[in-house]
């Protein structure tokens, strides 16, 4: 509505400087013409005239620029009504979460002893471990619950954020129609961090295939910047009308590799490993270390693996989704189970790698001549219910190497000089290969080894390699 408005106040500026400018016009023909000055009256009238409507409209616009009030910083129209249906749902499940949260009892149910100190009979022991059991489970829904809030409200943003561009729609048709495609409709999201997302409703008009980079090859070209088909989208565009998302193309891509060596006696290591694109841009390195050996430390490493996965893709922050493991752990079984949690996930456009550890092992970080170490002193998921994980970031550039490790690659070196061994070892062999890295490194450590290895050990190394 402000916008229609402006625009035809606009418009009467122009309306009231071509009426006073003419009426001068003709005013000073008419004179002139009366004077028998002939066409020298005519330009003179002509002139005055143009004159007259340029200061009209110069000195409306001016009056209108002065009197126009101030944007102000919060708009004040109301909300669009799903924005607030999404922010009452959104402050209702913060509601139920403190409610769930609840009170703690444990210090309401203990009873002073003779000398001061807090006792419990046996009744009110198996009470108390009832109820801090059930005070688990609820601090681990309010969690669930705070999070789910959140996300609710990311994915209405994100629709709301994604608008149509008849623009763009309208010079896709006619390109496309050239290569056989119909358009029926184009979205186009922009990020906070100014990358676009856009999504094109297509299918071709004769019954053939086209390729979806191709597509991209020409929407790179209309919009100026390197597009390509997202990780997921399909690789050909059929009679059948479909929506491929594009996204801008990365600036980095990974190389990885990992080499492994079972505990002595034991058939099945108990590390176990994650690495996948967990959405647009982001490339994501877990390793999990279960308690022990064998297939018991497997499975606990598994579903350590298993949960973190799904929780990322379900669109969880890895804090969260740590949290959220730890009180699996500890809420899903009588006997305590240990994992240690090792996450770094890289930023494919800005190369930054985030490093989130729950006990787990140093990370080493290769540049061009020299290593860099990232430790964590917290313990493992699993111990206590409240978690407290090691998180850092750090700049990464074009052939930047991270190696992760379990503690069964550095318990195999000599105590006094574990990291500084280790560094030595990463800087001997000068590849740019992850994987050849990975073997040697694990065969080195080997080498201080008379028998078998005493523990499982996993070496996975990711290298940053720019377009």
């Amino acid at each position: 509505m402000k916008q229609e408005e402006e625009r035809k106040t606009g418009h009467y500026a122009w309306l009231y400087g071509v009426i006073a400018g003419g009426c001068v016009a003709a005013m000073q023909i008419g004179v002139g013409l009366l004077q028998v000055e002939g066409e020298f009256a005519i330009m003179l009238g002509a002139a005055q005239g143009l004159l007259v409507c340029s200061l009209t409209v110069i000195c409306g616009s001016m009056m209108e620029w002065l009197l126009t009030p101030l944007p102000m910083e919060e708009e004040d129209g109301p909300l669009h009504p799903a924005r607030v249906r999404v922010r009452e749902y959104e402050s209702a499940f913060h509601s139920l979460a403190d409610s769930f949260s609840g009170r703690s009892l444990s210090k309401e149910m203990m009873v002073e002893g003779a000398d001061g100190a807090a006792v419990l009979d046996m009744p009110s022991k198996m009470n108390l471990l009832f109820h801090t059991k059930l005070e688990e489970n609820r601090a681990a829904v309010a969690v669930q619950l705070n999070e789910m809030a959140q996300i609710m409200t990311d994915t209405i943003e994100y629709a709301w954020d994604t608008q149509t561009d008849e623009s763009l729609e309208t010079r896709l048709k006619k390109k496309l129609r050239s290569m056989g495609l119909s358009v029926h409709g184009v979205l186009v999201y922009q990020q906070e961090n100014k990358r676009q997302e856009v999504y094109l409703m297509v299918n071709t008009r004769r019954r053939r295939c086209v390729a979806v980079k191709d597509v991209a090859s020409v929407l790179s070209k209309m919009m100026k910047k390197s597009m390509m088909p997202a990780r997921d989208s399909r690789a050909f565009v059929g009679s059948e009308r479909i929506t491929v998302q594009f996204v801008e193309r990365t600036n980095f891509e990974v190389l990885y590799g990992i080499e492994k060596a079972v505990k002595e006696e034991e058939e099945v290591s108990g590390d176990n490993f994650s690495l996948y694109h967990c959405r647009e841009g982001q490339f994501v390195a877990a390793l999990s270390d279960g308690m022990g050996s064998g297939m018991t430390a497997y499975k606990e490493s598994e579903r350590v693996i298993d949960l973190l996965e799904q929780f990322l893709e379900a669109g969880f922050t890895k804090e969260t989704a740590v949290r959220m493991i730890n009180s699996a752990l500890i809420v899903g079984s009588d006997e305590q189970v240990f994992s240690t949690i090792d996450i770094s996930s890289l930023d494919l456009y800005t190369g930054i790698c985030e490093f989130l550890k729950v006990g787990a092992s140093t990370t080493f970080i290769r540049r061009e001549n020299w290593v860099e170490t990232i430790s964590s002193t917290s313990l493992p998921a699993g111990v206590f219910h409240k978690l407290d994980p090691d998180s850092s970031s750090k700049k990464l550039y074009d052939g930047d190497m991270v190696i992760m490790v379990t503690d069964g690659v550095l318990d195999a070196l000599p105590a006094e000089c574990q990291e500084a061994l280790m560094k030595d070892i990463i800087m001997e062999h000068d590849t740019e290969n992850p994987k050849e890295l990975a073997s040697y490194i694990l065969g080195r450590v080997q080498q201080y080894q008379d028998k078998q290895p005493a523990d499982d050990m996993t070496v996975m190394a990711v290298s940053l390699v720019k377009y």
